[in-house]
């Protein structure tokens, strides 16, 4: 399914609820499919359909896409996602079950399934896969002047590590900004969880990722423009071998994938859409 035939669908569904739910602020989501089917033998865009109030809302949904920006109006959500079946659409095996998906008045945020951090069940999973859903909150506001806005999140099978932002991952004089402990949250769709966000000036930055000082993945060069913000999703299984970054921009004209402005070294995977 084309990505405008899914946002129309979306769009069909938010109707519906809007003329069922009492006037409240509107929210801004957006959807990410952060599961690699690699991780489970299955075809690796291992497509699932979501199923939003009861109503299907998504259909043939891939690994790696993201639909939105889409407008509802605020409340609680329940939300299933089921092995893709063209013929029954969200019909098919249940995968992910949650309950009760809080999007609050004005809220502007990501839901992305993925892998819990040490791969044991999370909230909703329904067969012991190893995965669950997170909402994050989105910063659209406006960057400092020139400033460009990176936010990064660890949302893979994978231990708590160190960020490293620099210049020059090889200079260690380099202008650089360090995180430690950055976690998984392990599901709970709370917003606001294992989420990184500063602002940068423009121009190439090498992200890394460290145990005990050393560097275990990338160090990955983005290059960011100024007044936009870039998304980082860490995902996939760490020691399996499909621990990547999923990578989105936003400009004016919306979220958009980074297609052109990321490049790996030493090993560095990513996913370009």
């Amino acid at each position: 399914m084309k990505p405008t035939e899914k946002i129309t669908l979306l769009s069909a569904l938010i109707l519906v609820t809007a003329l069922t739910v009492p006037a409240q602020a509107d929210v801004t989501a957006y959807v990410v499919h952060g599961i690699d089917g690699d991780d489970f033998a299955l075809d690796p865009a291992l497509p699932v359909d979501v199923s939003v109030g009861g109503s299907c809302a998504l259909t043939g949904f891939e690994f790696g896409d993201r639909v939105g920006p889409i407008t509802l109006p605020a409340g609680d959500y329940d939300i299933s996602i089921f092995l893709a079946d063209a013929d029954n659409p969200c019909e098919g095996t249940e995968v992910l079950d949650l309950d009760g998906v809080p999007l609050t008045d004005g809220a502007n945020g990501t839901i992305i399934a993925h892998r819990t951090a040490d791969g044991t069940p999370g909230d909703g999973d329904l067969l012991g896969l190893g995965i669950t859903a997170s909402l994050f909150g989105n910063d659209f506001s406006s960057t400092g002047r020139g400033k460009a806005r990176v936010l990064v999140h660890h949302t893979a099978f994978a231990p708590a590590v160190d960020v490293v932002v620099s210049r020059d991952y090889d200079d260690p004089t380099a202008p650089s900004v360090t995180v430690n402990g950055f976690t998984n949250p392990t599901g709970a769709a709370e917003a606001g969880m294992s989420q990184i966000n500063a602002e940068f000036r423009p121009g190439e930055w090498d992200v890394a990722l460290e145990l005990g000082g050393a560097a275990v993945f990338g160090p990955t060069t983005i290059r960011l423009k100024p007044f936009t913000a870039t998304y980082i999703y860490a995902v996939g299984d760490f020691a399996g071998g499909t621990f990547q970054y999923l990578v989105y921009t936003n400009t004016n004209s919306g979220l958009k994938p980074n297609k052109s402005d990321l490049r790996a070294r030493r090993g560095g995977r990513f996913i370009r859409r």
